[in-house]
């Protein structure tokens, strides 16, 4: 045997186990710095499937020294686009989304688009220029198990999922950051997007024209013809719930801040969510989209947004003259929810810079040492400071402000240095996360109230509303709120949660409803009473199956909308 190809064949048999090893260390480099999580879990699928990649890169480019490398570089390349893609955006993309890399690729600077273009065309070439005709039909009859695997995406979806769920690690629907890292990235892509079509089949029948796009179409022109139209401010507040509530419960004093109870005394009114210790992104669809999350579609709604435009309030807004902006205390990962965001209508989105570092932002988390989640206080009082800025700069456009909390969240971490212990429980019933969780309240309502109170002065015509997404589960669930008395044993009293509105400076409280019924409520407001007039009164907050059954066609229009192939990413 000649010597150099002996050597060649010896290349050959190292390669593979060498390309992998580069892989994991640099993907466990990567992920020390900000990057997606190491590729070691994911050997069931993605580390076949990315060998399997390699070996048809290299059969059909000829044999060199340097093919190991040059066969390698593609996918190399592509697993630091899915690192830079989430170091900037902050979450795993989307093959939805493939559309807009043009519109991605013309706001980078010069020096950024030599060097992406650089990055994609370099490896092109030289694979181009390194192609071996004569096995290009071996190449082809290699390549058929990848084309079927895309092709059962496309195709044959449901197929996929279940091949995929019983086969894979378990899929974290609200993160896209802990399925990859267990699944890996490609994998993870691969498995959003045949559920997406899945889910798109579903809902083809209602799109086009239809009652539900009419109505939106004639309250969009109703918003726009208002004249003095009025800013909406929208706090979600994470697991945020009423000691007072807890009837069997003994407090050392008061948890409710004297300012928060004096400013809405007897003005607290109740809303029922659709979920009960966890779900954000349920409590979220049904306030933005005012029907109620039927999970028809998909387990959790937003998990299957594109970013293309719907039916919704934000939407409605944005479209009747509003700039609509959200602001998201945590990671863009959670729950989708910059596609979510964006297909709602939000044209503006804001996380906090730590967690995105090339999004457009005014936030910063701030000290969350021994507390992780970012204080509400902090988080409120940069988004009045950002407001205020906004009204003194374009007073004459209305705003929808809408913001979205995490401190709160399990396990009620509180660092007692910044806020010190201030209500101890008694009785014999002892939970040491729901003792933390009061003393959270004591602190978020004091920053609600300051909130509150400064809004009124720099914005005293408007409406503020402040809902709890949902009860937390604390350290035993619903039996925590049965021996604790939580509104004296009502049934199904865990999806009753905390609502206060301020309307141009005054708090009202109004009967118990959904979380689905608020943005009726948002459009009463700004067409100054007439919404009410003209449509449906609120549904009886106890009559959920009949609200279910009568927004179902709604629900499947908005969901249809959600998953267009165009995604708009403000």
């Amino acid at each position: 045997m000649h010597p150099s190809f002996a050597r060649l064949k010896s290349i050959a048999f190292i390669r593979y186990p060498v390309f992998l090893a580069i892989l994991l260390a640099y993907t466990g480099f990567m992920s020390e710095r900000g990057g997606l999580p190491g590729l070691l879990p994911a050997w069931r699928f993605e580390m076949p499937l990315l060998l399997y990649a390699y070996f048809c890169l290299n059969l059909i480019t000829r044999k060199s020294r340097l093919q190991p490398l040059l066969t390698a570089l593609p996918i190399l390349l592509t697993y630091g686009g899915f690192d830079i893609y989430f170091m900037q955006l902050g979450r795993l993309p989307r093959i939805a989304e493939l559309t807009e890399l043009p519109e991605l690729f013309q706001v980078l600077s010069t020096g950024n688009k030599v060097l992406a273009a650089i990055a994609v065309t370099a490896p092109l070439l030289a694979i181009l220029a390194s192609l071996e005709p004569r096995r290009f039909k071996a190449f082809v009859l290699a390549v058929l198990p990848l084309l079927a695997l895309v092709a059962s995406v496309e195709f044959s979806p449901n197929a996929f999922i279940r091949a995929f769920q019983a086969t894979q690690q378990e899929i974290v629907f609200f993160s896209d950051l802990l399925s990859a890292a267990g699944n890996g990235r490609i994998s993870m892509m691969l498995f959003n997007e045949a559920r997406r079509v899945s889910c798109r089949e579903k809902t083809t029948c209602y799109l086009g024209k239809s009652v539900h796009a009419d109505e939106f179409a004639k309250l969009v022109d109703a918003v726009r013809g208002e004249r003095d139209q009025r800013n909406i401010h929208m706090v979600v507040l994470e697991s945020f719930f009423d000691p007072a509530l807890m009837r069997a419960a003994r407090f050392s004093k008061k948890p409710v801040h004297p300012a928060f109870e004096k400013l809405f005394k007897d003005k607290a009114g109740f809303t029922v969510s659709p979920v009960f210790g966890g779900g954000t992104a349920q409590a979220e669809f049904e306030l933005l989209c005012g029907v109620p999350a039927l999970r028809e579609i998909s387990g959790i709604e937003f998990d299957v947004f594109t970013g293309a435009r719907t039916i919704c309030l934000p939407n409605l807004l944005a479209q009747a003259g509003y700039q609509t902006m959200a602001t998201n205390s945590f990671k863009p990962d959670f729950f989708n929810s910059t596609n979510a965001y964006a297909g709602l209508g939000f044209e503006n989105i804001y996380y906090p810079r730590e967690y995105a570092q090339g999004r457009e932002t005014y936030l910063t988390t701030g000290d969350t040492a021994e507390e992780e989640f970012m204080f509400d206080g902090v988080l409120l009082s940069q988004n009045l400071k950002f407001i205020a800025k906004r009204l003194a700069e374009a007073p004459d456009k209305p705003i929808f402000n809408y913001v979205i909390g995490m401190y709160g969240h399990s396990y009620h971490a509180i660092n007692h240095d910044k806020r010190p212990k201030v209500i101890e429980m008694g009785g014999d019933y002892q939970d040491e996360q729901f003792e933390r969780a009061v003393n959270q309240y004591y602190y978020r309502t004091e920053a609600l109230a300051d909130f509150v109170i400064e809004l009124r002065r720099i914005d005293p015509k408007s409406l503020i509303i402040l809902v709890s997404d949902h009860l937390p589960g604390f350290s035993n669930g619903p039996e925590t709120y049965a021996r604790l008395g939580y509104l004296d044993g009502k049934e199904d009293a865990i999806h009753m949660n905390r609502i206060y509105f301020v309307e141009n400076g005054k708090p009202i409280k109004y009967s118990p409803m959904h979380h689905y019924d608020v943005p009726k409520f948002v459009l009463n407001y700004v067409t100054k009473g007439k919404y009410f007039t003209t449509h449906p009164c609120i549904i009886d907050a106890a009559d959920t199956a009949t609200a279910k059954d009568t927004c179902r066609d709604e629900y499947m229009t908005i969901m249809g909308q959600a998953m267009e192939d165009k995604a708009a990413e403000p």
